[in-house]
Parts: structure tokens; sequence; C-alpha cells
């Protein structure tokens, strides 16, 4: 049996087949897993980085992404901290973005930073930090791992939003690929020291209780005041030697207790390490006075 001849294929069909090959390779592009870098915390025990890159792998991992193995990462490129810099290290590690981690864990307490930058310009898209006066190194890992997580939901949804939503530019102008870089959150904000790591409230307190003492024999002195004393005998044939005079120090140790008790309650609640405590302001005829007693 015969096979025709087939002829030239038309270049309509060269066409879609160019199409649909485009389509399925800018297809399997998009739907990559993202690959974060991870720069590890600078400085510290060496156990407590391991737990700090260990607890920011599995935030990130619980969420689809894939972590650059610390293997690949270049040991001259594994410090720096600058736009340029950091857009090589994600370039050679063919990362799309890089999770920066600054912080410290130091006598129980901690403070933490984190910048998730841009695999190709090396900009920050998204901050976030977290400080405790008080608390373990597993409540330090706990916060490493929830602040990545919420990091990385917080600024893939905020560049979801920002393609979704299309500016009066688009129309007009070819649509860019380049991530807009979100402006860095601003630093956290200073947290006071508890009440008993602070000097100055610790001696006002000492002082109002030093108040108390001079205040209480104060009072005792005046109390005995011209009351009798070195007596013998008893009845009519009672004879005292002389009579108490302690009007004086019992004034002066009243005086001394009195100043004792204003400087120390004063030192005691505008000595307190809070940005919201207590303040004076004097004006022209008058005195105002703000924040929390």
């Amino acid at each position: 049996m015969r096979i025709p001849k087939m002829g030239p294929m038309p270049r309509t069909g060269h066409l879609g087949i160019l199409i649909s090959l485009v389509a399925v390779f800018f297809g399997s592009s998009a739907v990559a897993a993202p690959r974060v870098v991870l720069l590890e915390m600078a400085g510290g025990a060496r156990d407590v980085r391991q737990e700090v890159r260990a607890s920011a792998e599995q935030a990130l991992r619980e969420l689809g992404v894939e972590v650059v193995p610390q293997s690949q990462v270049k040991a001259s490129l594994d410090d720096c901290n600058i736009p340029s810099c950091l857009a090589e290290l994600g370039r050679q590690a063919g990362a799309s973005h890089i999770l920066e981690i600054q912080g410290s864990y130091v006598n129980e307490s901690y403070n933490l930073r984190l910048d998730l930058r841009d695999g190709e310009t090396g900009r920050i898209l998204g901050s976030d930090a977290k400080e405790c006066e008080i608390c373990s190194a597993r409540d330090f890992y706990r916060a490493v791992r929830d602040r990545s997580a919420a990091l990385w939901t917080r600024v893939v949804r905020e560049q979801g939003s920002a393609e979704s939503v299309p500016s009066p530019a688009v129309a007009t102008t070819p649509a860019r690929t380049e991530l807009t870089e979100a402006k860095p959150a601003p630093p956290p904000a200073k947290v006071g020291r508890s009440f008993w790591r602070q000097p100055l409230p610790l001696f006002g307190l000492g002082l109002t209780a030093g108040a108390a003492v001079l205040l209480g024999f104060g009072g005792y002195y005046l109390a005995v005041d011209g009351d009798p004393a070195g007596c013998q005998g008893a009845g009519v044939d009672k004879f005292c030697a002389f009579k108490r005079s302690t009007a004086v120090p019992g004034w002066g140790l009243l005086a001394g207790g009195g100043a004792a008790l204003l400087g120390g309650v004063a030192i005691l609640v505008w000595g307190r390490d809070d940005p919201g405590g207590p303040a004076i302001s004097l004006g022209p005829g008058t005195v105002a006075f703000s924040g929390r007693f």
C-alpha cells in the first residue's frame, strides 16, 4: 500500500508549536518554588547560631520555600551587608530572596531583626523585629521561627496585592517584572527595663524606707520629751534625777525624714526608665504634669 506523500507543514503549525513551548517554559518558571539564602546571625555562640538558622529554615520550609544549603554559599560573601554584594550572593546561589538575620541572646535577654531582601537587587522588601528583657533561649528560637514565617507571608501578600492592582502608568507603559522595594519597617520601640533592674527607682525606694525610720524615731523623741528619767523610790519618796530633753533631736529627725521622704518619692516617680513616665512642663505662670504616675 502506498502512503501518500505529505506536504510541508503550514507556518501556522510551526507558530503554534513555538507558542506552546514558550508557554510551557514560562509556566514552569512561574510555579517554581522560591529559593532563599539565609545570612546567619553574626557573633554569639556556635550552638545558638545553629539553632537560629534551624528555626528560620523550619519556618520557611513549612511554607513551601526552598532554603539554599549553607555549603552552597561562598564564605567570602557570607558576611556581606550592602545591596551590591547581596545581589551577587543571590545570583551565585540562584536565590529569589535573601533573609538576613541580625540579633543576639545574652544574659536571658534577646533582640532580633529580620530583613527579607530581593535576590536580584539586594534591596529590602520587608523587615521585622522583636526584643525581650527576660526570656529563655527557647523563647528566642520560637521568636525566630514565628517572625520569619510572618515576615515571608506579609511580603508575599504585599507583592501579590501590588501586582494585582494596576497603576495608571501600566496601561501606557510595558509591565515591569522588577519588584518594588518596600520601605523597611521602623526600628522597634525601645522597651524599658524592668523596675528591679533600674538603679534610680531602687535608690528612691531605699531612701523612702530610710525616711520612714527617721520619722519614726523623731516622733518617738518628741513623745518622750519632758518625761522624768533616773527615778528612784515610789510614791511620795520617788525621786527623779532629771527630765528628758529630746525635742531638738526629735525635730531634727522629723525634718531629715521629711526631706528624705520627698526626695525618695521624687526619684521613685521621675527616675523610672519609662518613655511614658511622668513629666513636668513649666510655662509662663503655669505648671503642667503629664504621663503615667
